[in-house]
């Protein structure tokens, strides 16, 4: 076994960073790519749920504000889908358009050409564990906070322009145009509670303000009408301003059990000593391990996705049915996972194989990498033949 000499191991080193920074480019267009498509697919039809809230009136820096907070959370899944088909397609590339043999014959093994598709992998986990310990779960929990709002908010009614609301089934409200400081034009309001003198109330411009007793519905220069059916008389009352309680329509609030993806780590490990999170526990453990292991599966979706370009011996027709299967091997993989986290939540004995998944399914796909053998992608080789002797 030859050392290098120092300008040998220098040239080697600078060529081995030129490799790896090449086949990460490769990797990243794709990978970036295909989580991009995923990605916006996934965030189109989450959006959609804000889309009746845009229309009522929530400005579009709010609208973009909450959906961009859901993004952390799609990337949990399109992310290691990117990586793994990012490089099952860029290695494919490299073999077909036989770079890879160049590289093979330059004294590169398979276990070195994985390397820069394992520092990809390496800072997909960290990006998953930095998404789930903090990003995902703050956008999660101010998302649902600001629905759970809206739905016990009276305000996210009435305020609603061009379009009837009922507060109840004797009260109608209508507002023609609302605008950005919150002035309401145009306002009917139609009360029935009393069958025998129903009243309208109609007014220029108005706003819904909230006071310490309860909603009130203030209107400027209007009048009020009210009708007498057992004397079919109409009264008209005009004033400058009204002021309308409407604190009895407006729902009790209620408290909201916050949802394990909202929750924090800490809150996962530690969370209140309370019924409804005694009833919940199954979902509280089956959250805090998926945090914990879904991004160890970044290593072995790569190791597949290498394994099925480099494993076996090279051939010019190409290696259609080993993509295939490692296709489908990357994607059962996370499918299976997902299936597994499920069961943990009412069978808290399948914890331990939560985290032997992964460690197997890496060891079994590197394997199959290097064709049985074993070696560290990561060491220098300070000791070995000369690069030069590779091609010879």
């Amino acid at each position: 076994m030859l050392l290098y000499s120092a300008p040998c191991f220098n040239q080697y080193t600078a060529a081995m960073k030129k490799i790896n920074g090449y086949i990460i480019t490769q990797i990243l267009g794709p990978m970036a790519f295909i989580t991009f498509a995923m990605t916006g697919i996934i965030w189109l039809s989450q959006t959609l749920q804000f889309v009746e809230k845009l229309i009522s009136g929530l400005p579009i820096s709010t609208f973009l504000y909450l959906t961009v907070l859901l993004i952390p959370g799609i990337l949990k899944y399109t992310l290691l889908l990117g990586l793994f088909f990012g490089t099952l397609f860029a290695f494919n590339r490299l073999y077909t358009e036989s770079e890879l043999v160049v590289m093979w014959s330059a004294g590169l093994s398979k276990w070195a050409l994985a390397k820069p598709a394992l520092y990809l992998a390496l800072i997909v986990s960290i990006l998953l564990y930095a998404f789930g310990f903090f990003l995902t779960p703050y956008g999660i929990r101010t998302v649902k906070e600001l629905r759970h709002e809206w739905r016990e908010s009276l305000a996210s009614v009435v305020l609603r322009e061009g379009v009837f609301n009922s507060l109840s089934k004797s009260v109608t409200v209508y507002i023609r145009e609302k605008t950005q400081s919150g002035k309401l034009i145009g306002i009917l309001v139609h009360d029935e509670r009393n069958l025998e003198k129903p009243v309208t109330y109609m007014a220029q411009e108005g706003a819904f303000i909230t006071t310490r007793d309860g909603p009130r519905f203030v209107m400027k220069n209007g009048n009020l009408q009210e009708v007498r059916k057992d004397q079919a008389k109409l009264s008209i009352l005009y004033f400058d301003n009204y002021t309308l309680d409407i604190s009895q329509f407006e729902k009790k609030k209620t408290a909201f059990w916050l949802k394990p993806e909202a929750r924090y780590f800490s809150e996962l490990v530690w969370p209140e000593d309370s019924e409804i999170n005694r009833k919940n526990a199954g979902k509280l453990r089956k959250e805090l391990h998926t945090r914990l292991i879904l991004p160890l599966y970044a290593f072995a979706l790569v190791y597949i996705a290498i394994a099925g370009v480099l494993s076996g011996e090279f051939s010019r027709r190409g290696r259609a049915k080993n993509l295939m299967i490692a296709g489908v091997s990357g994607v059962g993989l996370l499918i299976g996972a997902m299936a597994l986290f499920s069961l943990v939540n009412s069978s808290p004995q399948l914890i331990p194989f939560l985290y032997v998944v992964p460690f197997i399914a890496t060891a079994i796909a590197a394997r199959f990498t290097s064709d049985g053998k074993f070696t560290n992608p990561f060491k220098k080789l300070s000791a070995s033949r000369p690069l030069s002797e590779g091609s010879k």
